[in-house]
């Protein structure tokens, strides 16, 4: 769309923020989706409606549109009125960026695509949130009903979870971790008879070695294993992943050494199975697609954005969006880093530093699609412009509900509330705004200051922060942040 497009559009404020309830069931209409990917949307139950008069809770537009057909359906962007899904293919980030500025509402990646059912089950927690989103590979076609994997020997998926369950139950949070083989060969449903070979030699070698760690040994997926270590701390977890790695490395695929990924959790990072679980499961997918650390742990998510095809692409928004902010360029990379420093001086755990670090790199993305007088800030501007403007918060949220998760979602729309409830776009105040989102509001306000004046000194930052504590900052973390003031200016550099 061209600036000159952009500059005469009528904002139309009933399209902007989040749309309407949807309905119980999913039901969406498919424009350019593969029939693999018709397949995978089926698969989660969604119901896909071809009658452009049946009511729908979203259009999901591929990024394998040809491109005339996909100027036309980015053209119509503007006007259409409901819900826009972008399901987008690995490379084609830019183009997601570009469909999420012509008036998209959110990106999925390709294989994902039961990411959709957040539209209709808000509660749902992605199980990805920094990594690219893998389907999972179920184990029961694998299994002789007993809780074992017969192509392995290993107890299997079910035995694995209860196995975890019970210990959560007794009080004892364990180690959890899932070994990925990275291998299309292995990810195979049904892989050949080497394969299948080399998964029983590896399995047993793998079990042997986890053994010695009094750790046990699970088959989980067709190319994948899990491990519980009822005592095992974080570094005997690095250890101990570094030599299972070089067991996989012994074996061959292609003529190379089998590559294996590990991603662990335990209780340091959570107290509950469930989110144990989707910690290590995190992990694993960040580890797949890393290239550089082969074992991760949980409590490293915290560390950066990932790199997936989803997030890349919101990524690109932010870095198209930031020049035009008084903070400038890096303004969200900064945040980022600041709120994850803040948040572990004020004893979070490290799913929720990692959680907040996420929503502080990616609070401004909704920027993205304003008119673009509307960008830069409030400053000087009125009437449907400045309204416009305010839409943001939402807009980011709604961006981040599906891959990042309700609570990323919900810092990011909070992310302008007041401790003394004059915020926006929901008025809440004082502790009725998330925790993450207060810890950003007052990092926002020193990257602020250091990128409007590179030499204010840190102690008018501080008087700054003194200003707004108990008005528009949660007063217990500006004292905080003035404790640690150094350590949060380190953080930003």
């Amino acid at each position: 769309m061209s600036a000159a497009d952009t500059a005469t559009r009528t904002t139309r404020l009933d399209q902007l923020g989040f749309p309407p309830s949807l309905s119980e069931a999913l039901r969406v209409r498919c424009v350019g989706v593969p029939e693999s990917a018709r397949s995978r949307l089926e698969a989660t139950g969604a119901e896909l409606i071809d009658d452009e008069d049946a009511p729908i809770d979203a259009v999901v537009l591929s990024t394998r549109l040809p491109t005339e057909e996909m100027k036309q359906a980015s053209n119509a962007l503007a006007s259409q009125v409901g819900r826009t899904i972008v399901l987008a293919h690995t490379g084609a980030e830019r183009l997601a960026a570009e469909l999420v500025r012509a008036g998209a509402d959110a990106i999925v990646g390709e294989g994902n695509e039961e990411a959709l059912i957040g539209l209709v089950d808000t509660d749902r927690t992605p199980t990805a949130l920094l990594a690219s989103f893998e389907r999972r590979f179920g184990s029961s076609s694998g299994t002789d009903g007993r809780g074992i994997d017969h192509a392995t020997g290993l107890p299997d998926l079910r035995s694995f979870e209860r196995r975890i369950g019970s210990l959560a139950d007794a009080d004892e949070i364990p180690r959890v971790a899932f070994c990925k083989v990275a291998s299309e060969k292995w990810n195979l449903r049904h892989p050949d008879a080497v394969v299948s070979a080399q998964r029983r030699r590896l399995a047993t070698t793998l079990a042997h070695v986890a053994a010695a760690a009094k750790v046990e040994t699970f088959a989980t997926g067709t190319a994948e294993f899990g491990l519980v270590g009822p005592v095992l701390s974080p570094h005997d977890m690095e250890r101990l992943g570094g030599r299972l790695v070089a067991t996989a490395a012994m074996f061959r695929d292609r003529g190379l050494p089998l590559r294996m990924v590990i991603g662990h959790a335990g209780p340091e990072s959570a107290h509950d199975a469930e989110e144990l679980l989707d910690l290590a499961r995190r992990a694993v997918e960040v580890a797949a697609v890393d290239g550089i650390r082969q074992v991760l742990g949980a409590e490293d998510l915290a560390l950066g954005v990932s790199v997936t095809t989803e997030l890349e692409a919101v990524v690109r928004l932010l870095d198209e969006v930031e020049p035009a902010m008084r903070a400038g360029r890096g303004h969200g990379e900064r945040v980022g880093r600041m709120a994850a420093e803040l948040a572990r001086l004020r004893g979070c755990s490290p799913a929720a530093v990692s959680r907040t670090q996420l929503a502080g790199h990616l609070h401004d993305v909704g920027r993205a699609g304003l008119p673009a007088e509307a960008v830069g800030g409030p400053e000087g501007l009125t009437g449907e412009l400045l309204e416009s403007w305010r839409t943001f918060p939402a807009r980011s949220a709604e961006l981040l509900q599906l891959t990042a998760g309700p609570e990323v979602a919900y810092m990011a729309r909070s992310q302008r509330e007041r401790w003394d409830g004059q915020g926006f776009p929901d008025g809440l105040d004082g502790q009725s705004i998330s925790e993450g989102a207060r810890i950003i509001a007052v990092v926002h306000r020193i990257d602020l200051a250091l990128a409007s004046d590179s030499h204010v000194s840190a102690s008018a930052i501080a008087e700054k922060l003194r200003s707004g504590a108990g008005t528009e900052f949660d007063p217990d973390v500006v004292a905080t942040a003035l404790e640690h003031l150094g350590e949060l200016m380190d953080a930003r550099r």
